[in-house]
């Protein structure tokens, strides 16, 4: 089980930032955090320059950013006493800088945040807009980021889904997803979206693979002995798990206790675009996307970027996405 002690919580305020509220409260209560919140004030150089331009005797630093500092860290704190149980309810600060999203980076990793959720729409409301903090958030946070864009619903989280492209690194959210599927009580369903200009499986290794079987058939042989590998060689969290076939249905099993299982699912897709097809199919199939933001090449940047801002900008669906350790 992955332990999410410290979660924070970035929040301008709007209707689309709260929507993060109700998922950081069920993180907590299921891994048994607590909840902290952050906001930050954008250095606003522009006006300070425009205030020295036209001599009006007023100074940024000592005049107008105290006052807002003040109200803002009396707004948060109320924010946080009304969107939290008092059980997980941590701490808010209140941060200025020019990059909102560089400050909420740096201050998660320097103050050793498990978790960051946050709201894919932000003040702005639009979906043309969506994820012009949370996408630069995840493009550049070590710590896992779930991004949300509608508050989690009365049915909870039933189905989480990892896209795979096949390599080691895209395999590892499997740690964090048997961890969601454990505390949720749900299946995993991992997805490979066979590019038809291209995808990793089209290029196997030699001797991978079963020529002379189905195609697809032959493709979900080498998936799934690619996981069994990585369950050897990998934990899962602080356990080891094995994955087992059981009257054709795949079981995750922990190693110590093989009487708990998780439901593994395994599909194979063809389409032209990765993040097209598993934005669609996790739009109607899941309710919680899990993402390496690293992997293989084959489908363009895979997942750095490229797809995983994609899949962010694309799905209703909450997407978690984690950066690997080497």
């Amino acid at each position: 089980m992955l332990k999410l002690n410290k979660i924070l919580v970035p929040t301008d305020f709007s209707d689309g930032s709260k929507d993060a509220y109700s998922y950081a409260t069920a993180l907590a209560n299921k891994f048994g955090g607590q909840v902290d919140m952050i906001h930050i004030i954008p250095i606003l150089k522009y006006l300070n320059e425009s205030i020295k331009k036209i001599g009006v005797p007023l100074d940024m630093d000592k005049d107008i950013y105290p006052q807002i500092l003040s109200n803002a860290q009396d707004r948060i704190a109320k924010e946080l006493d009304s969107a939290f149980p008092s059980e997980i309810k941590g701490k808010s600060y209140v941060k200025i800088d020019r990059n909102p999203h560089d400050k909420i980076v740096e201050f998660a990793d320097k103050e050793g945040y498990d978790m960051i959720v946050i709201g894919s729409l932000g003040s702005h409301n639009n979906k043309l807009l969506k994820g012009s903090t949370a996408e630069k958030v995840i493009r550049r946070s070590k710590v896992p980021v779930l991004t949300v864009h509608e508050a989690l619903q009365p049915e909870g989280v039933n189905r989480v889904l990892i896209p795979t492209d096949f390599s080691t690194l895209s395999i590892s959210a499997l740690a964090y997803a048997a961890s969601m599927a454990t505390s949720f009580g749900t299946s995993i369903t991992m997805l490979h979206v066979m590019e038809l200009y291209g995808s990793p499986l089209e290029n196997l290794p030699k001797g991978e693979g079963e020529p002379g079987r189905g195609d697809l058939e032959s493709k979900n042989t080498t998936i799934i002995n690619k996981i069994t590998k990585y369950l050897e060689n990998h934990n899962l969290g602080d356990e080891k798990w094995m994955l087992q076939e059981e009257e054709g249905v795949y079981k995750l099993k922990p190693v110590s206790d093989p009487s708990r299982s998780i439901t593994f699912n395994l599909v194979i897709l063809r389409g032209i675009s990765a993040h097209y097809e598993i934005a669609e199919f996790a739009n109607t199939e899941s309710d919680i996307v899990v993402m390496a933001t690293h992997g293989r090449s084959g489908l363009s940047h895979l997942f750095l970027g490229s797809t995983t801002e994609k899949v962010v900008l694309s799905t209703d669906i909450p997407v978690l996405t984690i950066r690997p350790k080497k």
